[in-house]
């Protein structure tokens, strides 16, 4: 009884510690992607927020006013994403997520209706696992952070498996890629199968896919958020050197469903993301 009410601290004490956040807006001129002094500034301000010794996610999202038609805003959008981006890695600190909103979310109006060019840049922090000694009556035991990490040690690249004998037209759904609900923000446990993709794409040149965005359920008629979500997985593989020419994007929305969607195992296995091989 003595084990399992320590073990149920150490559980309730690491779970109910709280992700410290910051994040920030800075705003561009019309229809411009350079940073502006002001925004240099406030940049400047936020990296100096951030603990040295902290692992943390950075994600970034551009968004644009309403004057222009849709492509030169989305593009616009991505471009000013790309420019904070770019500050943050020459600051040697890399992003993990990339977006382009256009102009679908406006936000300000009246005599604040110029914020709308603007990106946001949302910075979360990720809790270290300290060391802790469980005491039985029989031994002492030490938790950290590689043992609870174990598996990612010694698990095969099913990825780079599936590419070994896959031919053009196939596909595979990339296990535990997860988001925030209702946005394209990655959550954390979704990298270590990035990492497995990059890792494989690095050792397979001349190998070209495509991202599949899938949703469950009748939330999205248009394709967006799929679309976003393929995009977020696009972005990281190119912010981490993987050329764009190799990889595309697509969201199918709600219209490829793989279950019935009976219950809620079923919705979330069709909430996914599939990688296609275009070329090998």
């Amino acid at each position: 009884m003595k084990h399992t009410f320590i073990l149920f601290l150490l559980f309730s004490s690491f779970f109910g510690y709280s992700q410290q956040k910051y994040s920030c807006e800075i705003y561009f001129d019309s229809g411009k992607d350079a940073l502006s002094l002001t925004s240099t500034k406030t940049l400047d301000s936020l990296v100096n927020k951030i603990p040295s010794k902290n692992k943390f996610t950075i994600s970034i999202s551009g968004y644009c006013d309403s004057i222009g038609n849709d492509k030169f805003n989305y593009d616009l959008s991505l471009k000013r994403s790309h420019t904070v981006g770019k500050y943050f890695l020459n600051k040697n600190i890399k992003t993990d997520t990339l977006f382009g909103f256009g102009k679908t979310k406006l936000k300000y109006f009246k005599n604040d209706w110029g914020k709308n060019r603007r990106a946001e840049i949302r910075i979360t922090m990720i809790p270290l696992i300290k060391n802790v000694e469980i005491h039985t009556s029989n031994s002492t035991k030490t938790i950290n952070e590689k043992v609870v990490n174990k598996s990612a040690d010694t698990t095969e690249n099913v990825i780079e498996s599936f590419i070994d004998t896959a031919k053009v037209g196939d596909k595979l759904v990339l296990q535990n890629i997860s988001f925030h609900p209702g946005t394209p923000e990655i959550l954390h446990v979704s990298y270590k199968t990035l990492e497995e993709l990059l890792t494989t794409l690095k050792k397979h040149p001349s190998l070209n896919i495509c991202i599949e965005g899938h949703v469950c359920c009748d939330i999205d008629y248009d394709n967006s958020l799929s679309r976003e979500r393929s995009l977020a997985v696009y972005f990281y593989l190119v912010e981490n050197g993987i050329e764009e020419k190799r990889l595309s994007f697509k969201g199918f929305g709600n219209t490829q469903p793989i279950t019935q969607e009976r219950n809620a195992v079923e919705r979330q296995i069709n909430r996914r993301v599939e990688i296609r091989i275009v070329k090998k």
